[in-house]
């Protein structure tokens, strides 16, 4: 709920035309968004089959494929995930962006945070249309079996390498990849992205929110044992810290010591992006 109202009228400004929801059973006012009155038309509400087996990707690009025309272009993404086009405008930025017989584009994704005493005092303002400002640049390569069970990852976890969103051309998609990184298509090319095209990722909001995030992921991760450990690995280590105590701590740790913000940006490590709450602005 803390996401999702941001997410819709984001999509809604920059100009697409529909949204692709699934709701995994939510009670905490999500579904109540989704279905209000004035998201009618705009929300298409996709049924939840349940969490065991879940391929919701694939689910949501069937029904893409039965409500509309082959001619459109496919965002994969989640809520908690903006997207930055060329003029903020998909009216403009796609296909025109994207290389001429392009059929996909794989999106790069940046985590965001903020400085730490924010996150420490007024998480209030740890919204991406407030504090939630620092884009995280110089990125770290994780082996998950190597870093799974570490009680401390150095640098923090919200400088890992993560990969990026597939958009993907209707007519040509057969698969959409588990995490959404990747589309499998019937040809043509794979377009390289613009450098102003990007998704801008906010793990971190408020320390309630993480521990019920990391309370869904234990029930999924118990719903799907098959799942090898490499699968959401971060998250996997998360409900270790948890199960510890240390979750605070952790969470904390993904957030810029103010006396270090500016050597970070100097460096080129973290940079200021203001793009989404300028364009709300």
């Amino acid at each position: 709920m803390d996401v999702v109202s941001t997410f819709i009228t984001h999509c809604q400004k920059l100009g697409f035309e529909r949204l692709l929801v699934m709701d995994f059973q939510s009670r905490d006012g999500t579904l109540e968004i989704l279905t209000d009155e004035q998201r009618r038309g705009f929300v298409d509400l996709v049924p939840f089959p349940g969490l065991a087996g879940l391929d919701s990707s694939n689910v949501l690009l069937s029904r893409a494929r039965e409500r509309y025309p082959p001619g459109a272009w496919c965002l994969f993404c989640d809520p908690d995930e903006l997207l930055v086009l060329p003029g903020m405008s998909v009216k403009t930025a796609i296909p025109d962006a994207l290389s001429p017989g392009a059929v996909a584009c794989e999106l790069p994704r940046f985590n965001v945070t903020a400085p730490h005493s924010i996150a420490s005092v007024s998480e209030a303002r740890l919204t991406p249309l407030d504090a939630l400002t620092l884009r995280i640049e110089r990125r770290h390569e994780r082996q998950p079996d190597r870093d799974l069970n570490k009680d401390v990852l150095v640098p923090p976890w919200i400088f890992t390498a993560i990969g990026g969103k597939v958009l993907v051309h209707l007519a040509h998609a057969v698969e959409i990849s588990d995490g959404d990184h990747h589309a499998r298509t019937t040809g043509g090319r794979l377009s390289t992205c613009p450098p102003e095209m990007y998704l801008l990722h906010y793990p971190f909001r408020s320390f309630s929110e993480f521990c019920r995030k990391i309370e869904q992921a234990r029930a999924d991760f118990a719903t799907n044992p098959q799942l090898p450990q490499s699968y959401g690995w971060h998250l996997r280590r998360w409900i270790e810290i948890a199960d510890a105590g240390q979750l605070r701590r952790e969470y904390l740790d993904q957030f810029i010591a103010d006396d270090d913000v500016d050597a970070l940006i100097h460096s080129g490590a973290i940079a200021v992006d203001r793009s989404v709450s300028l364009f709300h602005r």
